[in-house]
């Protein structure tokens, strides 16, 4: 009897591990197409490149701070990437889709190398400024490549575009950082 109820609670700790795993992937599929649809619907005419780093990379550091997950900002770019597919918001670069998921990867990366630093505002805001600055670098190179005109090196150049991403994407991080390790450390008293 007793082997039985062990085994049947046993059963449905594991069940509900999967649920709760299955539900984190799908959260984190969730944060990538909101980054990418805030990115979308907000489309402020600042006429400055690279501002959408800090609600973007916010989103995502935050995604990756929280999560347990090895690669969650890679999950969250297979969001970006897959609404993306769909050409009904607005976006006309061709590219695009390598172009945001480059920084989930990137954070990944970076975040897994520093592991033992992962809870200082200073680095995960490094890694966000660095992973939002491969969004110029890639158009660089996809237009050295291909010729395709990207209007932001038409008008301010190539230092001013790829220096501003870098600072707006590490102030998204400081902000999504630290929302989510203030929330991490009221918990963790809590408990």
């Amino acid at each position: 009897m007793i082997g039985k109820q062990q085994q049947k609670s046993i059963s449905a700790l594991s069940h509900n591990s999967v649920f709760v795993n299955i539900a984190e992937y799908a959260v984190l599929f969730g944060i990538g197409i909101l980054a990418i649809l805030l990115h979308a619907r907000l489309r402020t005419p600042l006429n400055i490149p690279g501002h959408h780093g800090l609600e973007f990379m916010a989103i995502l550091m935050a995604g990756r701070v929280v999560s347990k997950i090895k690669w969650a900002s890679s999950i969250s770019s297979l969001g970006i990437g897959f609404i993306l597919l769909f050409p009904v918001f607005g976006f006309k670069d061709p590219f695009m889709g390598f172009n945001y998921m480059l920084p989930g990867l990137l954070i990944d990366i970076f975040y897994n190398l520093t592991r033992q630093l992962k809870g200082q505002m200073l680095i995960l805001s490094l890694i966000a400024g660095f992973a939002y600055f491969t969004i110029p670098l890639s158009r660089l190179f996809i237009h050295a490549l291909t010729g395709y005109p990207y209007s932001s090196f038409l008008k301010f150049g190539y230092f001013i575009p790829v220096v501003n991403y870098f600072f707006f994407g590490l102030a998204g991080g400081i902000f999504g950082a630290g929302i989510s390790l203030a929330i991490k450390n009221k918990i963790r008293k809590i408990k």
